[in-house]
């Protein structure tokens, strides 16, 4: 898991590559460093949702769960962005329990 964390997290960096400022590939979005453009849905959804969430945030139980869903899916030698095969409701809600869990951390 520490692994796939740590290859994401460099994605953010892949925004400055030649290929992209060149304008091939992922439409010119460009993603900040230390974060991971996530599409999410596709299975049944009419098309799939782009997030862009903080690397770090990966390794929280809520979204842990959900990237085992999408090793399951894709396997971890999966080429491209990161898919997560749920609905976009179902991740929304885990974002937002990741960030009520960091609110209440930085308040401790």
């Amino acid at each position: 898991m520490r692994q796939l964390i740590r290859r994401l997290s460099r994605v953010g960096n892949c925004s400055s590559s030649p290929a992209r400022r060149r304008g091939s590939g992922g439409g010119g979005k460009k993603v900040p460093e230390g974060h991971v453009p996530v599409y999410v849905g596709g299975a049944g959804e009419v098309a799939e949702e782009r997030f862009v969430v903080r690397a770090e945030l990966l390794g929280a139980p809520a979204l842990a769960e959900l990237l085992g869903r999408a090793a399951q899916e894709y396997g971890y030698d999966h080429q491209g962005p990161l898919r997560i095969p749920c609905p976009a409701a179902v991740f929304r809600r885990a974002l937002a329990s990741v960030a009520g869990d960091e609110e209440e951390d930085d308040s401790s």
